[in-house]
């Protein structure tokens, strides 16, 4: 039987193949690369930050980004992109959350109004929620005001990597 090059290079190929798959589906194999932590990937959030802007202080759209060990919190902006701010969770003194209830009257006066007319005057009494959160560290701070559907998981980011989140709740009124 006369072997040549290419049925040897064609075994030696077939072999490795072999080697490779049976090395990552045995047990061991398993428990190592189940022991080996994943990098955490970025996850980006849509919130808006409190920016100084002269006197006044505005609510700018940004994203907020969460890496493994920090969070950045970039303004969309262009004008306020230099008001960005970047923490380490180990950093962080204190996160407060709080959300005030705004009537929807209020939002857009005209509007509400004449919905109200429309469908019922029970619309008048319904209260949109702001979600609102304050990130502290020693020498700085950020105020976030979250979206509805997202102030969950950005709260639950906070409480995984290490960070409490102080829960301020309005007072009840006395009567």
């Amino acid at each position: 039987m006369k072997l040549n090059i290419r049925s040897i290079f064609l075994s030696a190929i077939a072999a490795i193949a072999v080697v490779a798959v049976i090395s990552t589906a045995t047990p061991v194999a398993l428990a190592q690369s189940a022991a080996m932590p994943a990098k955490p990937a970025e996850v980006v959030y849509n919130v808006e930050q409190v920016v100084a802007d002269g006197e006044k202080s505005k609510e700018t759209d940004a994203d907020l980004h969460v890496m493994g060990t920090s969070l950045e919190i970039i303004p969309d902006k262009q004008k306020y992109k230099t008001l960005g701010k970047n923490f380490a969770f180990a950093d962080i003194k204190a996160v407060d959350y709080s959300y005030t209830k705004k009537p929807m009257l209020s939002i857009g006066g005209a509007v509400a109004l004449l919905v109200s007319v429309l469908i019922g005057i029970p619309l008048l009494f319904v209260k949109k929620k702001n979600h609102w959160v304050t990130i502290r560290t020693e020498n700085d701070f950020a105020v976030l005001k979250l979206g509805r559907s997202n102030f969950r998981q950005i709260l639950a980011e906070f409480e995984t990597h290490g960070v409490k989140v102080n829960h301020i709740e309005e007072e009840k009124k006395k009567k």
